[in-house]
């Protein structure tokens, strides 16, 4: 192997390395918010956000956080568990390469939101 190649695959490698640790720190952030939220939320509940989330992630979903404060507009979301989300969405320019993005807020008990960003 020339350093050329060499060079090209520990550069794709080191890419790699440094995806594999973004998306395992995605993934942390989205379980430490949601072992939150089971603790302000019936089993019930939790699992309708859960499934919510769940549907959401055939986009791109991250960013969770538990907020005080919503933006966006109220929508309906019947056949779940809290019955309504805010919603703040946008068109054009998403980093991911969609249309659509923007960020969902969930109500929760205690004047609380769970919040998260799709793409």
């Amino acid at each position: 192997m020339n350093e050329s190649t060499k060079a090209g695959a520990d550069i794709e490698a080191d890419y790699a390395a440094a995806m594999d640790r973004h998306y395992a720190e995605l993934e942390k952030n989205r379980r430490e918010v949601l072992a939150q939220v089971a603790l302000l939320v019936s089993p019930r509940k939790l699992a309708s956000i859960e499934k919510f989330i769940d549907y959401c992630d055939d986009s791109f979903v991250c960013d969770f956080e538990l907020t005080e404060t919503h933006g966006g507009e109220r929508q309906d979301e019947p056949g779940t568990a809290f019955r309504y989300v805010y919603i703040d969405q946008r068109s054009g320019g998403c980093p991911a390469g969609d249309d659509y993005y923007g960020w969902i807020w969930i109500p929760l008990p205690q004047g609380k939101y769970l919040k998260f960003q799709y793409a």
